[in-house]
């Protein structure tokens, strides 16, 4: 990797394997402070500090567990899923730590409702009906945090007590995917189109359980999302990798729903041998590929294991290869969250889907119910 003076990369993320591995694959040394501190990130990373969950997360003490972690060293810094929580800290690094990805302003402006939606009004982009004040109709509407993960934010408004925070979008009905794409700045690259699947439960009806690319939509609809990310790039200053949620509805009709300002889980779906990671500094620095992206000739899925009740992680356990961002051993893993992921290649999702149940099965299996 062309790193400056070869630094070393500080990650930030709820979950930073991915992107860990992705810097230690180029051939850097990697600090991480992550939430998770799984089995896979700590092989690899020279320096750890957990994080507290999201919900916990403060500028101040984001900032002291960079200090500790970087001992006041150059850096650079690269963050992940989270930074939607606490992205002003952005503007208060110290001169060690060099950002590699999207500012504070940047973010604020994807992130904040008001801003985002107001933009895509500007420039003519279509989007679900939104509201900021608690709607008076009889529509079926969702309740949205800006700042959510995963889905588990997104509720049916008649189910949603405590609205501090949210916002108000119309239910659509339709297919859920998002779109990987590389941007400088002024210009972008689309470089995948995926399918995103939900795990339906009365406590988080629309909780991300897998993404699978490639999905194969129409030829309108890919240029559509190639002339939104376009519009988009030059009017935020989107930079690195960065991914746009979007939904198909059942009238054929495509609708944007959030831009997700930094890596996502859809980057791992891409082949192996593409240098995803340097593509993602250049682009930061203003540089996007000559050449495209090596995409899998196969179907490439990943999916989220969740735990259907209190589990222990016993010592024994034997992981498949598939699987990834593996807890330690004894460790409680309480019901609805995630125990780990696997991906998975196939020819057919037919066959995704069996091949991912089987290691579900294989897992499960070899689980420790908490005693009560």
């Amino acid at each position: 990797m062309q790193n400056q003076h070869n630094n070393p990369v500080l990650i930030f993320a709820q979950s930073g394997r991915f992107l860990a591995q992705s810097a230690a694959q180029a051939g850097l040394p990697v600090w991480v402070a992550d939430y998770f501190g799984d089995q896979d990130t700590l092989s690899i990373a020279k320096r750890w500090h957990q994080l507290p969950v999201l919900s916990e997360l403060n500028d101040d003490s984001i900032l002291n567990v960079f200090s500790e972690l970087t001992n006041g060293e150059k850096c650079s810094l690269i963050c992940g899923n989270g930074i939607e929580y606490c992205y002003a800290l952005l503007e208060q690094l110290p001169d060690n730590i060099q950002l590699v990805g999207n500012t504070a302003h940047t973010i604020n402006t994807i992130k904040k409702p008001t801003l985002f939606f107001g933009l895509l009004d500007q420039l003519n982009i279509a989007y679900p009906e939104t509201q900021f004040e608690h709607p008076g109709d009889n529509k079926i509407w969702l309740t949205k945090s800006a700042s959510g993960l995963g889905g588990g934010h997104i509720h049916y408004l008649d189910q949603q007590a405590n609205l501090t925070g949210y916002y108000f979008q119309r239910f659509i009905r339709g297919a859920s995917g998002s779109g990987l794409f590389l941007a400088n700045g002024k210009q972008a690259q689309l470089i995948s189109i995926n399918k995103q699947n939900c795990t339906a439960s009365k406590q988080s009806p629309f909780l991300l359980s897998s993404v699978e690319t490639p999905w194969s939509i129409s030829d309108r609809h890919i240029h559509q999302l190639e002339q939104i990310i376009i519009k988009l790039t030059p009017a935020t200053g989107l930079v690195g990798l960065n991914s746009l949620d979007f939904i198909i509805s059942e009238q054929n009709e495509l609708l944007v729903l959030e831009i997700n300002p930094r890596p996502s889980s859809s980057a791992e779906l891409i082949d192996l041998n593409s240098p995803l990671f340097q593509h993602h500094v250049d682009a930061c620095r203003g540089i996007l590929p000559n050449e495209p992206i090596i995409r899998s000739a196969s179907k490439t899925s990943l999916r989220y294991l969740y735990a259907n009740a209190d589990w222990i992680i016993p010592a024994d356990i034997i992981w498949p290869s598939e699987c990834h961002d593996l807890p330690a051993m004894n460790t409680l893993i309480k019901k609805q969250e995630p125990i780990c992921t696997s991906i998975v290649q196939a020819s057919s999702g037919q066959d995704v889907n069996y091949l991912h149940q089987d290691i579900e099965n294989r897992v499960a299996n070899q689980l420790q119910k908490l005693e009560k």
